[in-house]
């Protein structure tokens, strides 16, 4: 029976965690969705762990092209009518695909829907969901139409459920981009549509589950220099029809770059901002 949900996880030298991730897909229902988890040419033994698991997923293996391109794999072998995706770092609370699937079939027009999201820090999770660590209007929560790095976005990737079909109209993730693919994939999506979105937290973001991640500088000039990539994708998907707004925007974008840059703050502080 084809299934009408695909489950895409991602992960690339995870073998420590990504089982956590699958258990906490495993408790959702309704059950019929498949399960997709596309390795990033993982050098630490993942495939070979997820493999011994024996669990009912389907591993696609590849060489390591970055999250967008394996993010991308995942939604060419996913045989569902919609796709949630989850990175394999962060977990889903129990209901979050019930949620999703119920709004999506609820609101034809909207062909994307995501929910708030605890964060996790360090092993411990903010007081605050991403929804109530800053007070947007229905409006702000619908679109996504600016860069990034001004206008705040509760959007996560691991909380979003989007219908397949909507990558035949704007495209797969743009894997010239190695940190900031889905920000510019809702940047695109908002050109055509409003976003749905559920208020109550569904998953968990632990954004700083990897202590590498924490304090190495290369991840911080990593994540500086994608920036500026894909500061330059929005400039040229919008052209000419850039507003002085938009303009503003991006100018006070490649500010706040450099300022992380040379930031002695943890990345991951910085990421919960994001």
């Amino acid at each position: 029976m084809k299934p009408l949900i695909s489950v895409v996880v991602i992960t690339y030298n995870r073998k420590r965690i990504v089982e956590e991730a699958l258990k906490s897909v495993f408790i959702q229902k309704p059950n019929n969705y498949e399960v997709i988890v596309v390795d990033d040419g993982s050098t630490d033994g993942t495939v070979e762990y997820l493999k011994s698991l024996n669990l009912p997923i389907e591993i696609v293996e590849g060489k390591h092209e970055g999250i967008a391109s394996t993010r991308n794999r995942g939604i060419e072998r996913s045989k569902g009518t919609y796709i949630s995706f989850l990175d394999s770092d962060d977990l889903w609370l129990p209901g979050i695909l019930h949620a999703q699937l119920h709004y999506l079939e609820g609101h034809l027009k909207i062909p994307l829907v995501y929910a708030d999201q605890y964060i996790e820090s360090l092993g411990k999770k903010t007081t605050k969901t991403r929804f109530q660590s800053v007070n947007l209007t229905h409006k702000e929560k619908s679109k996504f139409n600016f860069p990034g790095f001004v206008q705040f976005t509760p959007i996560h990737i691991s909380s979003v459920m989007v219908k397949k079909s909507l990558f035949n109209e704007v495209g797969y993730f743009d894997s010239r981009l190695k940190i900031h693919d889905y920000t510019e994939m809702w940047n695109r999506i908002s050109e055509k549509y409003d976003l749905g979105y559920i208020d109550e937290p569904l998953s968990v973001r632990r954004c700083s589950r990897d202590p590498k991640r924490i304090t190495n500088d290369g991840n911080r000039i990593l994540y500086c220099d994608d920036g500026k990539v894909y500061l330059q994708i929005y400039k040229e998907r919008r052209k000419s029809r850039l507003t002085i707004e938009e303009e503003e925007a991006l100018d006070e974008s490649y500010r706040m770059i450099d300022k992380i840059k040379n930031s002695s703050i943890p990345l991951h502080f910085h990421l919960q901002e994001f």
